[in-house]
């Protein structure tokens, strides 16, 4: 995905006429890995996203649609800790791990068992419960590394339309 972004970053301003946003894959250094490992185990995340933030960063992709933009362990942390949802209600039920979200208001949310990632959109937010109905709830892959191939895909679009 680095090389991807770099490709994006390369021929963006000449193919829309503006410069592009700041699209990139940050890795984490070896001890910002190692703390986002303890972060996540103590908020018994999912292993695949315990996995994921050993080795990255963040994702900030706003360029992309609409924009897609995987957090920062701490924004993670901090969700889990009442800033994003953790309870799912109406179309599905169940336990989530909100880890990213879009430029159109949808949250990226990984479900407890860890083979579904979910985009929320257009719910209600009640405390740490999201209500939300059919139109709101789209299964974006099975696992997380399947939601790893979708930004690769919408990526890869992009770059392929320039």
């Amino acid at each position: 995905m680095s090389k991807l972004t770099s490709r994006l970053m390369k021929n963006y301003e000449a193919r829309f006429g503006y410069p592009p946003g700041e699209n990139v894959l940050l890795r984490a250094d070896p001890e910002l890995g190692a703390k986002a490992v303890q972060a996540l185990s103590a908020i018994d995340a999912p292993r695949d996203l315990i996995d994921f933030y050993s080795q990255v960063e963040e994702i900030t992709l706003p360029d992309v649609g609409n924009g897609l933009f995987v957090h920062s362990v701490e924004a993670v942390v901090e969700g889990v800790a009442g800033n994003q949802p953790t309870e799912v209600v109406g179309a599905v039920k169940g336990s989530v791990t909100v880890f990213g979200s879009d430029g159109g208001g949808g949250l990226f949310a990984l479900n407890r068992a860890g083979d579904k990632v979910y985009r929320l959109s257009g719910g209600s937010l009640i405390g740490s419960t999201y209500e939300v109905e059919d139109s709101g709830v789209q299964v974006i892959s099975n696992g997380f590394s399947g939601f790893l191939d979708y930004l690769h895909r919408e990526l890869s679009q992009v770059i392929q339309s320039m």
